[in-house]
């Protein structure tokens, strides 16, 4: 076929991308609109969010679900809050939502998905995970104090330092650091650090 080179490109970036592609990727691989197009129309690939694809023959995986995310969300975007504490395991959170951060100067919306303008977010708090962007354990735990329970926090806080991905040190600094004052949650997280309601203790 004239288009199996296309094909192959193609399958190479959804194979990096847990299944999802974007149109761009599609176009880039040398599809043309009307090709994409009549994919879409005969259910040979199936529309995940607007312009963000996979095949009809891929299964919709948690993880596609959230790289489409990703993919549709575009540079400078982070899986954050429950979605990154799911991605790092830490006991207490459950992925439903996918949650994302974006540059402050966006603000993309999407029903079935939770996007969160950063403007405060560093370089030094984004990291990768199955080849996904998330927001680095200790910030996603200054993030999850906004949106969890206090005992469900504490779980998540407690599985973090066990695993040996936060020390509460580490959580402390990032409190007293930039961005954090008036934050949701943050006073709640310094109470269960001070109170050692989680469970942490530091290594003398």
């Amino acid at each position: 076929m004239a288009h199996a080179p296309a094909d192959a490109s193609l399958a190479g970036d959804a194979g990096r991308q847990h299944g999802a592609f974007t149109r761009a990727q599609a176009r880039q691989a040398g599809l043309s609109a009307h090709q994409i197009d009549r994919r879409l129309a005969t259910g040979s690939w199936v529309r995940e969010l607007p312009r963000v694809y996979r095949h009809a023959l891929t299964p919709p995986t948690v993880l596609l679900r959230i790289s489409a995310a990703v993919l549709w969300a575009g540079a400078g975007c982070a899986l954050s809050h429950t979605t990154a504490g799911a991605l790092w395991r830490l006991d207490g959170v459950r992925l439903d939502t996918p949650e994302l951060v974006v540059p402050s100067a966006r603000a993309p919306s999407r029903a079935g998905l939770t996007v969160h303008r950063a403007g405060d977010l560093g370089d030094d708090e984004i990291c990768e995970r199955h080849g996904l962007p998330l927001t680095s354990p200790v910030r996603t735990i200054v993030d999850l104090a906004a949106v969890l329970p206090d005992d469900e926090l504490a779980a998540a806080v407690a599985s973090a330092r066990a695993s040996g991905l936060v020390r509460a040190s580490e959580i402390r600094a990032r409190l007293d650091g930039r961005g954090t004052r008036g934050r949701a949650g943050t006073v709640r997280l310094r109470r269960l650090l001070s109170h050692g309601g989680t469970g942490i203790r530091e290594k003398s």
